[in-house]
C-alpha cells in the first residue's frame, strides 16, 4: 500500500482497502451472530446494534467507492469541476455514515459490558457511558452535516465553512475519549471479578483490542492538517479516508471479538466466579426458560387435578433453572396421595406404590 501512495494516483489504494476491510467486518459480524444464535438460540440488543453498524458501514464503503469513481484519489488538476462536486458529495455522505456506524459499534460494546455488570451502580455508570456516546454522535453528526453553509453543505472546497481543521480534531479527540470510557467501563468490571490473575487477563483480553481503535484514531489525527489545509484535497485527503475505514473496521471487529465462540464458551464455563455476573445472552436465555418453566408448572398443577396419564417428568432445561424452593416442591410431589388423582397403572415405575417405597 505504501508504494501506491508514492504514485500519481491513490484511488487503487482507497478502493482496495475499503473493500478488503468491508469483507473483514462482514465476516466478523456474521461469525458473531451465528455463534450467538447457535449457543443461545436467540439474539440480543447488542447484536442488533452491531448489525446496524455493519449496515451503515456498507453504505459508507459504497459512498467512498462513488467518490473514487468521480476522480477521488487523483490530483485536482486531473479532475473535472463537475466530477469533483460529485466526489465531495459522496465524501460528505461517507463521513456522516461513518459517524453513525461508529456510534452503533460503540453502543454495541457498551451494552454488552453493561449486561455483564453485577451491581446496579455499575449499570448506572454504563448507562452514563452510553449517554455520552449518544451525545458525541449527535454533536459530531450535526456539526459535520452543517460544517458548510446551506445549500452547499457538502462543498468543503469552495463553500463557506467554519474551521474544518479544528472540527476534525474535535471529532477525532472526542472519538478517542468515548472509546477510552468504554474501555474503562470494562476494566471496572474486571476489577470486580474475584478470581485468579490468569482469568482476569483472559477477561481483559476480550476488551484490550479496543485500544487499537484509539491508536488508529491518533494516527488519523496526524493526517488531518495535511488533508484539510491543501490545494490538492482530492489527492491529499486519501490517507484520512483510508484511516477512517480502518477505524470503522476496528470498531466493529473489536465489538464482535468478545462474542466469538472461544470467549463466550469461556465465560459460560467459568462464570467469572463473582456474584450476579453471567453471560448476558445466557442470562436472558435462562430468564426466558425460567418464565416458561413457571408457566408450564402452573399448567401442570391445574391439569393434575383434572386428569393425568402419568406423573410429570421435568425436562433437562427446567432442571437448569430450578430454584431451591422448587426442588422441595418437586420432592414433595413424590408422596402425593394416590387418591388425589388417577395414575397410569401401566407405568409401573411411576405408580403410587413404587413412589411410596
Amino acid at each position: 500500500m505504501g508504494t501506491r501512495f508514492k504514485g500519481d494516483n491513490k484511488d487503487p489504494a482507497v478502493n482496495v482497502t475499503t473493500w478488503v476491510l468491508l469483507v473483514t467486518i462482514v465476516f466478523s459480524v456474521s461469525a458473531r451472530l451465528l455463534t450467538k444464535y447457535r449457543l443461545f438460540k436467540k439474539l440480543t440488543i447488542d447484536d442488533l446494534l452491531i448489525t446496524a453498524s455493519l449496515a451503515f458501514a456498507v453504505g459508507q464503503n459504497i459512498a467512498v467507492s462513488l467518490a473514487v469513481a468521480a476522480g477521488y484519489g487523483q490530483h485536482m488538476a486531473k479532475v473535472a469541476p463537475e466530477d469533483w462536486d460529485k466526489a465531495m458529495q459522496a465524501l460528505y455522505a461517507a463521513y456522516l455514515l461513518y459517524i453513525i456506524s461508529l456510534m452503533f459499534s460503540k453502543l454495541s460494546l457498551a451494552v454488552f459490558i453493561r449486561s455483564l455488570s453485577p451491581a446496579s451502580k455499575d449499570k448506572w455508570l454504563a448507562r452514563g457511558v452510553e449517554a455520552i456516546v449518544y451525545a458525541w454522535a449527535l454533536a459530531a453528526f450535526l456539526g459535520s452535516a452543517f460544517q458548510c453553509s446551506v445549500p452547499r453543505t457538502w462543498d468543503f472546497s469552495n463553500g463557506q465553512c467554519f474551521n474544518v481543521l479544528a472540527w476534525r480534531y474535535f471529532v477525532g479527540i472526542s472519538n478517542i475519549v468515548t472509546d477510552l470510557l468504554i474501555f474503562s467501563q470494562a476494566m471496572v468490571l474486571m476489577a470486580s471479578i474475584q478470581t485468579s490473575l490468569e482469568r482476569r487477563m483472559i477477561f481483559a483480553g476480550i476488551f484490550v483490542p479496543r485500544l487499537f481503535v484509539v491508536v488508529a484514531t491518533i494516527v488519523e489525527l496526524t493526517y488531518v492538517k495535511k488533508g484539510t489545509q491543501t490545494l490538492d484535497p482530492s489527492y491529499k485527503m486519501c490517507e484520512m479516508t483510508i484511516l477512517q475505514v480502518v477505524i470503522q473496521c476496528l470498531g466493529i471487529v473489536t465489538a464482535c471479538w468478545g462474542q466469538l465462540k472461544p470467549f463466550l464458551s469461556w465465560m459460560r464455563s467459568n462464570g467469572f466466579k463473582i456474584q450476579g455476573v453471567e453471560d448476558p445472552t445466557a442470562w436472558s436465555y435462562k430468564m426466558s426458560s425460567r418464565s416458561q418453566t413457571r408457566s408450564k408448572s402452573r399448567d401442570r398443577k391445574a391439569n393434575h387435578f383434572e386428569a393425568h396419564e402419568s406423573f410429570p417428568v421435568p425436562r433437562r432445561d427446567q432442571i437448569m433453572v430450578t430454584q431451591d424452593w422448587e426442588v422441595d416442591s418437586q420432592c414433595s410431589r413424590a408422596h402425593i396421595n394416590p387418591e388425589t388423582g388417577p395414575w397410569n397403572e401401566e407405568d409401573g415405575a411411576r405408580s403410587p406404590d413404587r413412589l411410596s417405597k
